[in-house]
């Protein structure tokens, strides 16, 4: 053999050892991943911002802020839920302005709902007993100027409150039978109303025909983009007739809108829930489920929940609606909720119910050095989420040091029935070598609050397993 031929053959003899080591390497070195397997459990997860609430009317005074301390204290007791929908009445202060001791008391208030960790709903009114007519104000100045008042110490609690319902007007606060129902009079309150709440804080109003009179418009977010914190953007609906007859107790009407361009007109029922459906991707919807007929059996109302996006509903009105729920058992296409009582069944999927489906992990790289995450989470309730949560990808070794890394994912986009994957990498290099406890966390960022899955294997932080990670 000559010369050359020895040296040529050496280095294919080395290359080919090099080949077979870097093969061998990759055999017995590579990270490797297992994932774990995921179901929905039937619990009704409870997480900020939607679920089942209770009802809890004050009336501003001078007593000061001890009754006050009182009668918080005394509701909260047997109180459980996450929200709850507070009503504020301001009749004592018709015709003047709210007293510095009245909004000390607003301030106790809120306060104390906000030490117990719930998000509220928050309505003022003039009235509780249909005579609007006789407890609002003389004159639209004066309701604006209330607005005006309590706004400082609303927006002191812009982290607990979630939204408003009306304009301080009509009978129980739901903007009918009221001096200031003119479309005029409700576009200059909701405008004073807006400038004054902080932009965090959801508005809402009675009915779609409403809405669409105070935008000026019959495609929602045709001037604005969703989360800007303009008017456009945060004003939602309350429906306090919600399923009460086909018109949802006035809320829709028999003529078709596709008859009329006056947007300020009602549609039919078919008409409004499809609004609704589009709109409510991006602003609440909630209310009260009425008068127990056809169009709240079970059959019916959960797709309309669904259509509606419907995020909170009473666990107090109408009794007659809700025990109809929870003795009727649902048979639909869920079938993990096959026999589960209606009620139930709603109380699960009200808001919004993220379900983790998939986990991928991948390895590229010389020597596998970036890991690849793809995390897949589905929203299985009636609706999204309406504020930002933090998400967190956490990996525990065996001995139980904690790596969290943040991952970049708007979970306000998963409407209701969607899935959406997010993904983040990882350098090798950041992890010394061991067997790594993968799972995902999520938290409410003005809050706090843990997110909280519907997964059969959460934990109880709320995180939910996505496998077994190798480092060798």
């Amino acid at each position: 053999m000559s010369k050359k031929s020895y040296i040529i053959y050496i280095i294919l003899l080395i290359l080919v050892v090099f080949g077979i080591g870097i093969m061998v390497y990759a055999r017995f070195r590579t990270p490797s991943f297992e994932a774990a397997e995921q179901s929905e459990s039937t619990d009704a997860v409870s997480n900020p911002y939607c679920g089942f609430y209770h009802l809890y009317g004050y009336q501003l005074s001078e007593e000061g802020n001890t009754p006050a301390q009182k009668w918080v204290s005394s509701v909260l007791a047997n109180d459980d839920n996450y929200i709850v929908l507070l009503q504020i009445n301001l009749v004592n202060y018709k015709n003047k302005p709210i007293s510095d001791s009245a909004l000390s008391q607003l301030d106790s208030i809120i306060s104390s709902f906000a030490a117990a960790n719930k998000q509220i709903i928050l309505r003022f009114l003039y009235d509780w007993n249909g005579n609007a007519l006789q407890s609002e104000p003389s004159s639209i100045e004066q309701v604006s100027s209330h607005m005006d008042d309590v706004a400082p110490v609303v927006n002191a609690h812009k982290d607990a409150v979630f939204l408003l319902q009306g304009i301080f007007t009509g009978n129980c606060g739901e903007m009918n039978q009221t001096h200031y129902g003119s479309n005029d009079d409700i576009r200059s309150l909701i405008k004073e109303l807006s400038s004054v709440i902080s932009p965090e804080i959801y508005l809402s109003v009675r009915t779609p025909a409403q809405l669409r009179t105070i935008l000026g418009t019959s495609s929602p977010f045709a001037n604005a983009s969703p989360y800007d914190g303009s008017l456009y953007a945060r004003l939602g609906l309350f429906n306090d007739g919600m399923f009460g007859n086909e018109f949802d107790c006035g809320t829709y009407d028999d003529t078709p809108l596709a008859d009329t361009s006056d947007i300020t007109q009602k549609g039919t029922r078919k008409e409004e829930i499809a609004f609704q459906s589009n709109l409510c991707s991006y602003v609440p919807n909630g209310g009260e489920a009425v008068l127990a007929n056809p169009y709240n059996d079970l059959a019916k109302a959960i797709p309309d929940l669904y259509d509606m996006r419907v995020s909170y509903l009473s666990c107090d009105h109408e009794a007659s609606v809700l025990n109809k729920w929870k003795n009727t058992a649902y048979s639909g296409e869920d079938t993990v909720f096959s026999g589960v009582s209606g009620y139930d069944y709603i109380r699960a999927h009200l808001g919004y119910r993220y379900v983790l489906t998939d986990t991928q992990v991948s390895f590229s790289g010389l020597f596998s050095s970036h890991i690849q995450f793809e995390i897949t989470v589905e929203n299985r309730g009636f609706s999204p989420c309406y504020r930002p949560f933090d998400v967190q990808l956490v990996l525990q070794d065996k001995n139980g040091n904690s790596f969290q890394y943040p991952i970049s994912f708007d979970t306000r986009t998963i409407d209701s029935r969607q899935s959406k994957t997010c993904s983040t990498f990882l350098k090798r290099s950041e992890l010394p070598k061991g067997i790594y406890s993968l799972s995902l966390k999520m938290s409410d960022i003005a809050t706090k609050n843990r997110i909280s899955f519907a997964n059969a294997s959460s934990s109880e932080d709320g995180s939910v397993p996505l496998g077994t990670l190798i480092i060798p």
